[in-house]
């Protein structure tokens, strides 16, 4: 299935806020011998129907506070936070763990099965926090990746996973590229700019990769850019479009609603 959804830059006002409201809790979960992993939770209801997992782009590292990210706040996923509470569900932001706190996390790493693990943890506690609430995993550029990766691995895990631009492109890194899912029966979801400038997520790949697999494809159309064309301020990023994308998202993840 694909959906298209276009924009043009200044007649869509996103509605989502500056940051992630400090309002949730940060824990510590123990994930391998010595190592412990950061995940911040944050809901405003008592009974959510989803927990959105949230893995950033770039090093995955968000330097967890108790009162929410001290870096990347800007990143696609981490930004649009407050959307997903302001519909009635969880979110769960992604730190880097403790042996990859100081320089972040590298595709290799992403990659591995120690990362696919540090998910399964945050995944167990968050359906422990929230009974009955369904998973999704959701990533954007280089988070793709850790996403991905489970995909392959572990695609019971989670209820649905979402990748928004994702990183196809072997530069310096392997990212997704090389990586398929043959036989794939968990429900996925690729998001894609077709002006998106980064150099290791174009559109093209990103819908030849959905298809190949039998994902879901959104396709989104925006040019505002304030940045580099890797980041967010951008439509690597969905600048100035991200509510309607977040909705897009929402109506897939829950068409029900």
């Amino acid at each position: 299935m694909t959906i298209a959804i276009r924009f043009f830059a200044g007649l869509c006002l996103t509605l989502v806020g500056a940051g992630p409201v400090a309002a949730g809790e940060r824990v510590e979960l123990s994930t391998r011998p010595g190592v412990t992993q950061g995940v911040y939770f944050d809901s405003d209801a008592s009974h959510p129907s989803w927990v959105l997992i949230l893995f950033s782009g770039g090093n995955g590292n968000l330097a967890l506070a108790p009162s929410g990210p001290r870096k990347a706040k800007g990143n696609f996923v981490i930004k649009t936070a407050p959307y997903w509470l302001k519909a009635g569900q969880a979110v769960a932001m992604f730190d880097a763990p403790s042996d990859h706190a100081a320089a972040g996390m590298g595709d290799t790493f992403r990659l591995s099965r120690q990362a696919a693990q540090d998910v399964a943890a945050a995944v167990a506690q968050a359906r422990q926090r929230y009974p009955g609430a369904k998973i999704a995993l959701l990533g954007t550029s280089r988070g793709t990746v850790t996403v991905g990766n489970v995909l392959k691995r572990s695609p019971a895990l989670a209820d649905a996973y979402v990748l928004t631009s994702p990183v196809t492109q072997a530069v310096k890194q392997p990212g997704l590229s090389g990586m398929s899912w043959p036989g794939n029966t968990a429900r996925v979801l690729v998001v894609s700019n077709e002006h998106d400038g980064c150099f290791v997520s174009p559109f093209a790949a990103a819908k030849s990769m959905a298809a190949a697999n039998r994902f879901d494809f959104i396709a989104a159309s925006s040019s505002a850019a304030k940045g580099d064309q890797c980041g967010p301020q951008s439509p690597h990023g969905y600048l100035g479009i991200e509510d309607s994308v977040l909705q897009a998202i929402q109506k897939w993840l829950m068409p029900a609603s």
